[in-house]
């Protein structure tokens, strides 16, 4: 009986002691946001071969001594009812099924309570202070992978995010990554060299990774064991570059990995996985060979880098200017620019002008600076506009139309044009100084150096007051009432003259002007005078008569001399001497001035001024003294002659014999 009540006894301890247990977990489960699983029992008692009560004892007191090597409230074992019996105990504990497929069932006792105690985290977790804590909630479901891992995390495509496996609790901060540099380089610029992605590419790209980390219930000193990760990508596009990085847990020794892993200067094993496409999904091991006890675990890490497209289609306008006109513009002529900008370009052209800077030689009533604003211009199309200016300035002639638009886009075009013009040129050929009543012919040419024809040429040659019109050649016509003579011609060519021929009379002294004018129909004129000189000539004619021829001695005779000015100019100065041979002497004299008598000269003071077509005359009056043949001479001299002029009349003179 007392045997049967012993036996009772220590099952309601059993009883008591798991449904503590089962509170303890959901809390852990609570405090961990784990999801709700079955409780297991720390213990694989299941494997334990028969032990002797003192064995028992033994144990569990060594577990009670046990107490400061750190076990945690909820891990902690309950203490024995007063009146338990350890045999009752350890029968109850042989009742629970077996639940860790990776347990060693071998039949040594005393490694086996020791493992079940690692799994019941009964030594103190300060032993191994580098390692994360276990998870204390695994499930006693043989290590299946939906009963002992955490809820999947799941990421988005962070350049910095990390992924973690179970054994970090749900406050666990992720791994403190180290921040990107900062580059204290200014801003950079270049040339691009990427290209556009496949259109799977475009728009929103949402790649997810879920990992989970597995590790079993329990694992054993010297036993090897495997760890595995799960990455699974459940979002919509895929994850590329994967990358899974784990540490080989404190307390073990990695004895391989699958797949094959590199190790970093850090001492992480780093899996290259990659990239993940939609519902697909990657596993990567680590075999272990656990060498301490107590927990342990390792925070794997996953990153990935998600790849995304934006596309636009890059145009570039392109701006074309072709202006026409006629190579030659006659001067005053309107010249019509044609204009047409086209746009071979890939895009719209926006914001397009068209600049017009008129250049010397051309002329619009706007003005010289002129803007046409197009607007956009599509690609292919074509606008054609007019520009019509006037010539007004002959030369060559270079005008630049410029076109421009929105980002820079500029674009000119440049014509050569000459404008031509006919030119005159006149002049005058003939005498400069004339003498009044003399007949003057001058010749009139009138010359075309332009690089036009001349047309509707007309010649006039205006005379002056001093000049009479006589003839003109080729159908000169004379206006008496402008004293104007007229010649037109119809067309002069370029490089060619016209020669007219004009006969005037001198009929007033003094300076005179034949100015000459030449005109076109296009308004082109030009003019010049040709000064001319008219004077009138001292034409003087004397004659000498002796009034009586011949005379005896003592006898007299008088010599008249007549002065006559033919001329058209009046005689100026006129002086007179007569010269009288030794046979004669002067007796009288007179005349128009005084006169006086040396040695047998009668000299006439100078008459200051005869007149055209007037005369004068002189008498002397002489005595003979001596027959002969006498000559007498007379000097005229006016200051119109350089020398004067001598004549000689002859006188007989006889004696009786």
């Amino acid at each position: 009986m007392k045997r049967i009540i012993l036996r009772i006894g220590a099952l309601g301890t059993v009883v008591v002691l798991g449904l503590i247990a089962i509170a303890q977990a959901q809390r852990g489960c609570d405090d961990t946001a784990c999801p709700p699983r079955a409780a297991a029992n720390p213990l694989r008692a299941d494997v334990l071969p028969s032990a002797s009560t003192e064995d028992v004892v033994k144990l569990r007191h060594s577990d009670k001594t046990s107490e400061p090597r750190g076990l945690s409230p909820r891990q902690a074992l309950p203490q024995d009812k007063p009146g338990g019996s350890p045999a009752v105990l350890l029968e109850s504990l042989t009742d629970k099924p077996a639940g860790d497929p990776f347990a060693n069932r071998s039949a040594s006792p005393e490694p086996l309570v020791v493992a079940a105690t690692h799994q019941a985290n009964q030594l103190p977790p300060n032993r191994y202070p580098d390692l994360q804590p276990a998870d204390p909630h695994k499930a006693a479901t043989g290590g299946r992978a939906d009963a002992n891992a955490h809820e999947p995390a799941r990421f988005f495509p962070q350049p910095d995010a990390v992924a973690t496996g179970s054994f970090p609790r749900a406050t666990d901060s992720f791994p403190q990554m180290p921040a990107p540099a900062v580059s204290s380089e200014p801003e950079l610029t270049g040339d691009g060299t990427g290209q556009p992605g496949s259109e799977q590419l475009d728009g929103p790209q949402c790649p997810q990774i879920t990992i989970q980390k597995f590790a079993p219930d329990g694992i054993q000193v010297g036993k090897a064991a495997v760890f595995k990760l799960s990455v699974r990508n459940t979002g919509t596009t895929a994850a590329a570059n994967v990358v899974v990085r784990d540490r080989v847990p404190k307390g073990t020794k990695l004895l391989d990995t699958t797949p094959r892993a590199s190790l970093d200067a850090g001492g992480e094993l780093v899996w290259q996985l990659g990239a993940i496409k939609p519902g697909e999904e990657s596993s990567v091991e680590m075999k272990l060979m656990p060498t301490a006890e107590g927990r342990l675990g390792s925070v794997a890490t996953v990153r990935f880098g998600a790849s995304v497209s934006a596309r636009s289609t890059s145009t570039r306008p392109e701006l074309v200017v072709k202006t026409s006109m006629a190579e030659k513009v006659l001067i005053g002529d309107e010249v019509t620019l044609s204009i047409t900008i086209f746009n071979s370009g890939s895009g719209t052209a926006t914001g397009v002008v068209l600049e017009e800077h008129i250049p010397a030689g051309l002329k619009h009533p706007a003005g010289s600076d002129l803007e046409y604003e197009i607007g956009d211009l599509p690609p292919g199309e074509t606008r054609k506009l007019e520009l019509t200016l006037v010539a007004d300035r002959p030369g060559p002639v270079a005008n630049v139309l410029v076109a421009r638009a929105d980002a820079g886009l500029k674009t000119e075009h440049r014509i050569d044009i000459e404008v031509v013009a006919p030119k005159l040129d006149i002049a005058m050929a003939g005498p400069k100084r004339r003498y009044l009543e003399r007949e003057a012919t001058y010749r009139l040419s009138v010359h075309n150096p332009g690089t036009a024809p001349a047309n509707q040429v007309e010649l006039v040659a205006y005379l002056p007051s001093g000049l009479k019109f006589v003839s003109a050649d080729n159908a000169g016509h004379y206006d008496e009432a402008n004293r104007a003579v007229h010649w037109r011609l119809e067309e002069l060519p370029t490089g060619q003259s016209g020669t007219v021929e004009l006969v005037t009379m001198p009929v007033e002294s003094g300076s005179q002007s034949i100015r000459l004018r030449g005109t076109t129909e296009k308004g082109l004129s030009v003019e010049k005078e040709q000064p001319v000189v008219i004077e009138g000539i001292a034409a003087i004619l004397f004659q000498v008569a002796d009034v009586t021829d011949p005379i005896e001695v003592g006898g007299e005779t008088t010599y008249e001399i007549r002065v006559l000015n033919q001329g058209s100019k009046a005689a100026t100065n006129v002086r007179l001497a007569v010269l009288l041979p030794p046979e004669l002497r002067p007796l009288n004299a007179e005349g128009p001035a005084r006169h006086a008598v040396e040695d047998n000269r009668v000299l006439f003071d100078g008459l200051a001024r005869l007149a055209p077509k007037a005369d004068t005359t002189y008498r002397v009056r002489v005595q003979s003294l001596r027959p002969g043949d006498l000559r007498t001479r007379i000097q005229l001299l006016t200051d119109e002659m350089r020398s004067p002029v001598t004549k000689e009349e002859s006188t007989r003179v006889y004696a009786d014999e």
